[in-house]
């Protein structure tokens, strides 16, 4: 009777690892694709607020519209 409530126990254990392993890996999968997202996000969030400053600026304005049209 020991016995088997010995291996029933062990097979929980080791079954119960598992699963906690399976989850951990998924969570860990998830983690790691949400930080590539937003590293990309940001990449292009600086990209983008860079051009934005670099075109609003109004000295850069008025010498595109010197150099670029004639009125």
């Amino acid at each position: 009777m020991k016995k088997i409530i010995l291996f029933i126990t062990v097979l929980i254990l080791i079954l119960s690892t598992s699963f906690i392993k399976n989850s951990t890996k998924k969570i860990e999968d998830k983690i790691f694709n949400t930080s590539e997202n937003i590293r990309f996000l940001n990449k292009n969030l600086n990209n983008a607020i860079l051009e934005h400053n670099y075109l609003s600026s109004t000295e850069k304005l008025i010498n595109y519209n010197q150099e670029y049209f004639d009125n």
